[in-house]
C-alpha cells in the first residue's frame, strides 16, 4: 500500500545496508527521503540550512553514526518533527530507548505509521489531564450480531482517549474474529505477552488461549496501570450461551459482564440489525448483568417520521434501565480513509462527523 501524504524523511545511519534498506522501502511507499547524512556533522549542517522541512521530516538514526551522543540527540529532537532510533542488541542496552531493527519492509512501514500516531494532534476540545487514583474505567464494546461497527468504536474511543491524556489500554477480546491486529496492522500482536504502546498513552492487546488462564490476573494488574481499559468483545449473540460455556474464548465475555464498569451494545439501524439487538435484548433481560449497559445505534440514517419498529425497539431497551442511547453517524467515507491507512479517524480524516462523535463521547467517559 503506497502511502498517499507527503511525509519526509531525514535517515542519519552508518550501516550503509541498513540506511540503504530504510530509504529504498520508505521511498517505495511513496515517502520523500531528503537527507542521508554519514555522520552528525553532516546532519546537523543540512538541518541548519533547511529548517523548515527539518521541521515537517522525521529523523530516523542509528547511534552508529560517527558523532552521535545523547546529548546531540536531545538537541535534534527539536529540530524536527518526529525522531525514531533503530539499533541492535548491544546498542539498545546502551542507548535506552531504541527500537530494534527490523527486518521487513511491513515491519519498518508498521514502526514508522507507530511513531505518527504519537503526535498529539491539535484537540477539538480541551483536554484535562487525569490521573488513576481509583482504578481504571473498564468498558466492553459488544456487538449485536455482525458489522455493526464495534470495533470501529472501540479503536477510536481509545485513540481519543490517549488523545485526551489518559493511559488507554486497548484490548482485542474477540476470540471468534480478532480484528484490531488488523486494522492498525500491528504485526504479531497476539505473540505481545505484554501491552504493546502503540501511540503515544495508547497500548494494545489480544486476548489468546494461551493468555487466557492469566487474564484475570492480567486484568488486576491492567486496573491500576491505567486510566481507561477498552475491550473490544465483537459479536456477543447467544449470550447466555457464551456465560455457561466454560472454554476460554467465552472467558472475556464473562469476565466483562461481572467486572466492567459498563458494556456498550453496538446495532445495526437496518432491519437484519434490529431483530438481532431484539433478541440479544431478550436474553440480557434475562441474566444478571453487574454492568451497566448502553446502547449505540452506529450507522445512523435519518428515520422514517412513523418509524413504529424503531419506537417498540426503544421501549425494550428501556426495560433494561440503560444509563444512555446514543446514536453514531454513518460516515462510510471516513471508515473507508481509516481502512486504508490502518489507522484511527484522528489520523485517518480528523475533521469527519464520526470522528468528532466519537471525541465527544471520550470526552465524557
Amino acid at each position: 500500500m503506497v502511502e498517499s501524504s507527503t511525509h519526509t524523511v531525514i535517515t542519519a545511519i552508518s550501516d550503509s545496508n541498513f540506511e540503504s534498506f530504510v530509504s529504498s522501502n520508505l521511498h517505495s511507499q511513496g515517502w520523500d527521503i531528503v537527507a542521508r547524512a554519514v555522520d552528525v556533522a553532516a546532519l546537523q549542517a543540512f538541518l541548519k540550512l533547511n529548517r523548515e522541512t527539518a521541521k515537517n521530516s522525521i529523523l530516523i538514526y542509528a547511534p552508529d553514526l560517527p558523532g552521535f551522543s545523547d546529548e546531540t540527540l536531545a538537541t535534534l529532537r527539536t529540530e524536527v518533527r518526529h525522531t525514531i532510533g533503530y539499533g541492535t542488541e548491544a546498542e539498545i542496552a546502551q542507548f535506552g530507548s531504541l527500537t530494534p531493527r527490523p527486518t521487513d519492509p511491513a515491519e519498518l512501514v508498521s514502526q514508522i505509521r507507530a511513531v505518527l500516531r504519537r503526535e498529539f494532534r491539535e484537540p477539538l476540545i480541551s483536554s484535562q489531564k487525569v490521573r488513576n487514583l481509583a482504578g481504571a474505567k473498564v468498558i466492553a464494546i459488544a456487538s449485536a450480531g455482525s458489522a455493526t461497527g464495534a470495533t470501529t468504536l472501540a479503536i477510536n474511543l481509545a485513540m481519543e482517549s490517549s488523545l485526551l491524556e489518559k493511559r488507554t489500554l486497548l484490548i482485542d477480546g474477540n476470540s471468534i474474529e480478532p480484528t484490531i491486529s488488523i486494522a492498525l496492522e500491528l504485526r504479531n500482536l497476539r505473540g505481545d505477552q505484554n501491552p504493546r504502546l502503540i501511540s503515544q498513552l495508547l497500548w494494545a492487546y489480544e486476548l489468546t488461549e494461551s493468555k487466557s488462564a492469566t487474564f484475570a490476573n492480567f486484568m488486576t494488574a491492567a486496573y491500576t496501570n491505567f486510566d481507561l481499559i477498552v475491550i473490544d468483545l465483537g459479536s456477543i449473540s447467544n449470550f447466555a450461551i457464551k456465560l455457561t460455556d466454560r472454554r476460554w474464548n467465552s472467558q472475556c465475555v464473562t469476565w466483562s459482564r461481572d467486572n466492567c464498569d459498563e458494556i456498550w451494545i453496538n446495532s445495526r439501524p437496518d432491519e437484519v440489525g434490529r431483530f438481532r439487538l431484539a433478541r440479544l435484548i431478550q436474553e440480557l433481560s434475562k441474566n444478571k448483568i453487574k454492568a451497566k449497559l448502553q446502547f449505540v445505534a452506529n450507522l445512523e440514517v435519518p428515520r422514517r417520521r412513523n418509524d413504529h419498529g424503531a419506537h417498540d425497539l426503544a421501549e425494550q431497551i428501556d426495560q433494561l434501565n440503560p444509563i444512555n442511547r446514543f446514536t453514531l453517524p454513518r460516515d462510510n467515507r471516513a471508515v473507508a480513509a481509516a481502512a486504508t491507512s490502518s489507522s484511527a479517524l484522528s489520523e485517518a480524516s480528523p475533521k469527519s462527523m464520526l470522528r468528532k462523535a466519537i471525541l465527544k463521547i471520550a470526552s465524557e467517559v
